[in-house]
């Protein structure tokens, strides 16, 4: 009767080959992430356009020309899109693994931000000294209102981007979404409205983005910090 053989026992390397073959397998293809830069000038591209549609369908401040020979206005509206664009970067560069920013050019980022809420108080037009906060709301709720709906587009589209990267701080990066998104829908409204009071200005138009700034914190906590689960 024939003695039968052991079967052959595997080298360690077959063994990983095997292993590694295996789980590769199972892995769909992998998607190249986008570099930072380009992802910043899609983004921002795509939302000019957005911000032009929208300056078309709201139709440009009546008094434009001589607005725009006001340096307060002009030089606020820089300001705002100077902010929207350093924001943008940071809320991409911030979820790009090894493309993160230095601390000067956040705290660069962070004080055009805390200069664009100080501007209307300091330059802008005064305030009728018996202007409460219900009056104030009645009569600028629509600016309220349109400084939303007009960054929300942007910023689905920021968020779509980022989302395919991997945050490490999702909600910062989720808060710079939020700032750069709707001080792009504050720039549309500020170029539309004739109203130049300064309570005006920072409760109607820049307080959207305040809020908008939180509630995307919060939001990229979930967002952006699923490729880690």
């Amino acid at each position: 009767m024939r003695a039968s053989h052991p079967p052959k026992q595997k080298s360690i390397p077959q063994i990983h080959r095997e292993m590694v073959r295996d789980l590769l397998s199972d892995r769909k293809p992998i998607v190249p992430m986008r570099s930072a830069w380009s992802q910043w000038s899609l983004w921002l591209s795509l939302s000019i356009l957005m911000l032009a549609l929208a300056m078309t369908l709201m139709k440009m401040e009546p008094d434009m020309d001589s607005l725009a020979k006001q340096m307060p206005s002009m030089t606020f509206i820089f300001l705002a899109f100077l902010g929207s664009a350093l924001a943008a970067w940071e809320a991409i560069a911030s979820s790009v693994p090894g493309r993160q920013t230095s601390p000067a050019y956040r705290w660069l980022a962070s004080g055009v931000l805390a200069a664009l809420f100080l501007f209307p108080i300091l330059f802008f037009a005064p305030s009728p000294q018996h202007l409460n906060a219900l009056r104030l709301f009645e009569e600028g709720h629509a600016c309220l209102t349109n400084v939303s709906l007009l960054g929300l587009p942007p910023w689905l589209l920021l968020v779509f981007l980022v989302s395919r990267n991997a945050a490490f701080h999702p909600a910062w990066t989720g808060a710079w979404t939020g700032a750069s998104a709707f001080l792009l829908g504050m720039m549309a409204v500020q170029m539309h409205c004739p109203n130049n009071q300064w309570s005006h200005v920072l409760m109607m138009h820049l307080l959207p983005v305040a809020v908008a700034m939180v509630l995307a914190s919060w939001a990229g906590l979930w967002l952006f910090s699923r490729w880690k689960k």
